[in-house]
C-alpha cells in the first residue's frame, strides 16, 4: 500500500486526523505535509488546524473534511 493510501485510510478512519509525529509514529511516514498536498491534488478537501502540543510546540492537525449532502 502507498504512503498515500495509508495516509487517506488513516484520515478516513480517524475523525481526530494526524500531527507529523503521529504520521511517523503510526505509518513511517516523514514528509506529511507532502503527502497531504498530493492527496489534495487528487481532489480531497484536508482541513490544516494549528495546535500547540502539551510540551508548547506548535503542530499542524490535518483532517480529512467532511462534506455533508442533502
Amino acid at each position: 500500500m502507498t504512503q498515500n493510501a495509508q495516509l487517506l485510510n488513516w484520515l478516513e478512519s480517524h475523525n481526530n486526523g494526524i500531527t507529523t509525529l503521529e504520521a511517523s509514529d503510526n505509518l513511517r511516514i516523514c514528509r506529511l505535509s507532502e503527502r497531504i498536498r498530493e492527496i489534495e491534488r487528487l481532489g480531497f478537501l484536508i482541513e490544516h488546524e494549528p495546535e500547540r502540543t502539551a510540551g508548547g510546540a506548535r503542530v499542524i492537525r490535518y483532517r480529512l473534511q467532511r462534506i455533508a449532502y442533502g
